[in-house]
């Protein structure tokens, strides 16, 4: 497997108005889809994550849902990589308001760094609210890869 960063301004979008949890997936997927780091196939892994492991795909009052596949997904992952969607007006994310969606395609610990970055910008509710309302695909970035 050749090198591809895990986070690029490409796999980002910001200012979003996604009212649907299968439609923000969709989005997630295909910014890492058409970025080349899954097959298509790994979509639907990670809708089957969210409705069999529900309380792996986001963080608790932290506004932050994480979407990732199966493990059986795994084989359609071609670069570790991760999309963020920013949504200003919250997302119901099965009983959870999240503002700030963060795809994952890894079948390693290649993405822990860019978790670590997002741990370290959730510090405070101050902190968090920086992701959710920026519309700046750059300062998410910014965020993300320190």
């Amino acid at each position: 497997m050749t090198t591809k960063p895990v986070l690029i301004k490409e796999a980002i979008l910001v200012d979003q108005n996604i009212t649907d949890l299968n439609q923000s997936i969709d989005l997630a997927g295909k910014l890492l889809l058409d970025n080349g780091y899954i097959d298509e196939e790994y979509i639907e892994s990670m809708k089957e994550k969210v409705l069999e492991h529900p309380y792996t795909t986001y963080l608790p009052g932290a506004g932050v849902a994480i979407p990732h596949g199966m493990s059986d997904g795994f084989k359609y992952i071609k670069h570790t990589g991760i999309s963020v969607l920013q949504i200003p007006n919250g997302l119901n994310w099965l009983d959870e308001k999240v503002y700030i969606i963060i795809a994952i395609a890894a079948n390693s610990d290649e993405h822990m760094n860019v978790l670590a970055s997002l741990s370290d910008a959730l510090e405070s509710e101050e902190d968090a609210q920086k992701l959710w309302t920026t519309n700046s695909v750059d300062k998410l970035f910014e965020i993300l890869s320190s």
